[in-house]
C-alpha cells in the first residue's frame, strides 16, 4: 500500500508531459513483456479464465457492470479486448449490462479549445477495452461532452440517457449516479483506485468540500449526436489542481473495511 502511495504521490506532482511519457512507455513495455512471455511460457488468457476469475469475484448474471480497464497489465489475452468483453457479456447475460467511462479529452484540452465532442466518432481515451465497449454495435453512449460513458444491456439507455442535462459530469442524471441506484457494481480490471471515476460523485453531493473541484467558468462545447444533429452543452470541468491533491488509492483500507 505504501508503494502505491508513493507512486500517485509522484504522479501528482510531476509534469505532465512526464506523466505521459511514462505512460506510453509502461504500456510499450508491458506489451512487450506479456508477447515475450507468452512465447517463451504458453501463458495466455481465454475467455473461460476471464469468465471463472469474474464469477469467483461474484460478478453474476443480471449485474450491471461499470469496467475501468488496462487491457495491457491482464497479461497476453488470446483475442484481446474482445475476448475480454465477451466474457463480460457472458457473465451477466442477457438480462445484465456492461459499460465503462468513455472519455475524448481531458479538461487541459478543453481549455486550450477542442470542444467538439462526436458521440458516434470520438473515440475513448480510456483502453482498448474501454474503446471497444464504445464501439460494439449495441453501445448506447452518453452525450455529456467530458465524462461520457458506454454501455451494453437492457439498462444501456436508461443509464446513457439524459447525462448531458446536468451541469457537472457527475450529476444525477449521470451514469455514475445511476449506477449507484441501480445497485451496480464497479469492476476495477487491472488498475487501481485512482482510476475510479465514481468518487466525482462524492465530490459533487459534498458541501462545502475543501478543495476547488471545478474550473471557475463553465465552458460551452459543441456535440453532434447519434444523428448527426448539434447540440451546444454547457458543463462544469474539473480543476486540474484538484486531481494533484486527490490519493485515491488511501481509500482502498477504508472500502475494504466497510
Amino acid at each position: 500500500m505504501n508503494l502505491l502511495i508513493m507512486k500517485e504521490n509522484f504522479k501528482n506532482i510531476s509534469p505532465k508531459v512526464v506523466r505521459k511519457l511514462a505512460r506510453e512507455g509502461l504500456k510499450v513495455y508491458r506489451d512487450v513483456k506479456n508477447t515475450i512471455a507468452y512465447k517463451f511460457s504458453g501463458n495466455k488468457l481465454y475467455e473461460n479464465h476471464i469468465t471463472t476469475a469474474l464469477r469467483n469475484i461474484e460478478i453474476r448474471e443480471g449485474d450491471v457492470v461499470l469496467v475501468h480497464s488496462s487491457l495491457s497489465r491482464l497479461g497476453y489475452v488470446e483475442g484481446g479486448a474482445n475476448t475480454v468483453l465477451s466474457g463480460l457479456l457472458k457473465v451477466v447475460g442477457s438480462t445484465g449490462t456492461v459499460g465503462a467511462p468513455t472519455f475524448w479529452g481531458n479538461t487541459s484540452k478543453y481549455v486550450k479549445g477542442a470542444r467538439t465532442f462526436d458521440v458516434n466518432n470520438s473515440p475513448s481515451i480510456l483502453g482498448t477495452i474501454s474503446e471497444t465497449i464504445r464501439k460494439h454495435p449495441e453501445a448506447k453512449r452518453s452525450l455529456h461532452p467530458t465524462h461520457s460513458a458506454s454501455f451494453i444491456g437492457p439498462l444501456a439507455d436508461y443509464l446513457a440517457k439524459d447525462h448531458h442535462l446536468d451541469n457537472t459530469p457527475v450529476g444525477p442524471n449521470s451514469p455514475y449516479m445511476k449506477l449507484v441506484r441501480s445497485n451496480g457494481k464497479i469492476l476495477l480490471l487491472g488498475v487501481t483506485l485512482e482510476y475510479l471515476t465514481n468518487f466525482h460523485t462524492i465530490e459533487d453531493i459534498t458541501p462545502d468540500i475543501p478543495v476547488k473541484v471545478y474550473l471557475d467558468n463553465p465552458l460551452i462545447f459543441k456535440v453532434l449526436d447519434q444523428k448527426g444533429q448539434e447540440l451546444g452543452i454547457t458543463t462544469c470541468c474539473q480543476c486540474p489542481e484538484a486531481g494533484k491533491k486527490r490519493q485515491c488509492i488511501k481509500m482502498e483500507s477504508y472500502l475494504v473495511e466497510n
